[in-house]
């Protein structure tokens, strides 16, 4: 490919991730773009560096491809009512919300096996499956320690002081975490997982020498 074109592919996909996001929060929420960009930045940040001195434009194509599928079914959803709607419905109309949920999660889901395949070619199935649990396991644990250090509550609070989704009223009395039972060890958990899926895949990433090469 030209210079030109692993640009287009690296910049487009990104611009799109960021555009979709900022649209979804209404230009409101820096603490969700926060999360969310942190979150795919340790994860492509881990598995670049898994991949070293090989091409990472097989894996970036792939990401990226699935990125933009999700990024136009987010959009096609705001396309209807704006963001506004599209939250309310998101909180009120359970029907909706799961026919939502489940497709945008298997596109999530489907971003890390296109990475998988994609790296597979170059390093094997065992390997590209290390260096895409490595990306996930520090893309889940790196901003789950972050909202842990900084408090689950406080957190959730500027993130609803943004956005304004919830009825405030009610829930500065009971506390957000209360108000949606969400236990406030929860990010501790995460980034536990995390941690966990991050040695799995770190496992999984190393080369392997078999025994009869190494006696030999």
């Amino acid at each position: 490919m030209l210079d030109l074109d692993r640009w287009l592919l690296l910049v487009i996909p990104a611009a799109l991730l960021v555009a979709t996001r900022a649209v979804q929060t209404s230009f409101l929420s820096w603490t969700h773009l926060a999360v969310v960009f942190g979150a795919w930045l340790v994860f492509a940040l881990v598995v670049r560096l898994c991949v070293g001195r090989r091409s990472p434009w097989p894996v970036i194509a792939a990401v990226g491809g699935v990125v933009v599928l999700r990024c136009i079914v987010t959009l096609v959803a705001l396309s209807f009512t704006g963001p506004g709607g599209y939250w309310f419905a998101f909180w009120t109309d359970p029907v909706l919300r799961s026919v939502y949920i489940a497709v945008a999660f298997a596109l999530f889901v489907w971003v890390f096996v296109a990475a998988g395949w994609a790296l597979r070619a170059q390093v094997g199935a065992r390997r590209a499956t290390g260096y895409v649990l490595a990306g996930v396991g520090a893309g889940l644990a790196v901003p789950a320690l972050v909202i842990g250090a900084i408090g689950l509550e406080t957190a959730l609070s500027a993130w609803n002081d943004e956005m304004g989704l919830l009825p405030w009223g009610l829930a500065r009395i009971l506390g957000i975490t209360t108000y949606l039972e969400i236990p406030a060890e929860t990010p501790w958990v995460a980034a536990g997982l995390g941690a966990v899926v991050l040695g799995i895949g770190v496992l999984l990433a190393l080369p392997w020498r078999r025994r009869g090469a190494a006696a030999s």
